[in-house]
């Protein structure tokens, strides 16, 4: 099955209607996931808060990792590209606590170090922040968040300087109704090469692992 398609490309506005209201929430995209999660698959994997998971992208296994209730926390994804070709998908969700901070960078350091072995280190891998952003006259810049250098430093230990790196932010505050909060990283089953990621406000992004 290629990539599911889970965003909107409308939000829905707010109704009188009760039933109108839950049904927007229901296709949301993290609500979509949750129930198919509950539904029994298991080839997706939710992150919580304050919770750092890793994967490996397998033929028929799991091909969908996220999270979300991202309103001010700091969501970090890594993908590194296995010595046997497939992807190892690393995902932290923290609040933006200063100790938070610390526990998601040593709890990805722990993840990088069980993973090592599995790691082609001739390969870059890409790591991605979904972080808070503020306002300014229309334009969201980062807020002051020390979150970039803590993971940096652990990224430098494993791979020395030798990644890729985006940063997507996104708007913590006054936000529209049925707004998505998901950070989710999903890949086509048929090849796990093609990447997409959904990162807060049903932002896409789409990457080939082989470029």
């Amino acid at each position: 099955m290629p990539i599911l398609n889970l965003t909107r490309k409308i939000l829905p506005k707010l109704s009188k209607l009760t039933s109108e209201n839950r049904t927007a929430i229901n296709n949301m995209p993290e609500m979509i996931l949750a129930k198919m999660v509950r539904e029994g698959d298991n080839k997706i994997v939710h992150v919580g808060m304050n919770e750092c998971k890793a994967v490996r992208i397998l033929p028929d296994k799991i091909n969908t990792i996220y999270t979300d209730a991202l309103a001010s926390c700091n969501a970090v994804g890594i993908v590194i590209k296995g010595k046997d070709g497939y992807p190892i998908t690393i995902l932290s969700h923290y609040t933006p606590l200063p100790q938070s901070k610390e526990l998601q960078a040593l709890a990805i350091d722990k993840q990088l170090q069980t993973y090592e072995k599995f790691i082609d280190k001739s390969k870059k891998p890409n790591l991605f922040f979904n972080v808070p952003g503020y306002d300014d006259a229309g334009i969201l810049k980062p807020c002051v968040n020390n979150i970039f250098e803590k993971v940096r430093a652990v990224m430098d230990k494993y791979f020395n300087k030798n990644y890729n790196e985006q940063v997507y932010l996104y708007k913590s505050k006054h936000r529209p109704a049925f707004f998505s909060s998901a950070n989710i990283f999903q890949f086509d089953t048929k090849n796990s090469n093609k990447l997409k990621i959904t990162t807060v406000g049903e932002q896409e992004h789409f990457f080939d692992l082989n470029m």
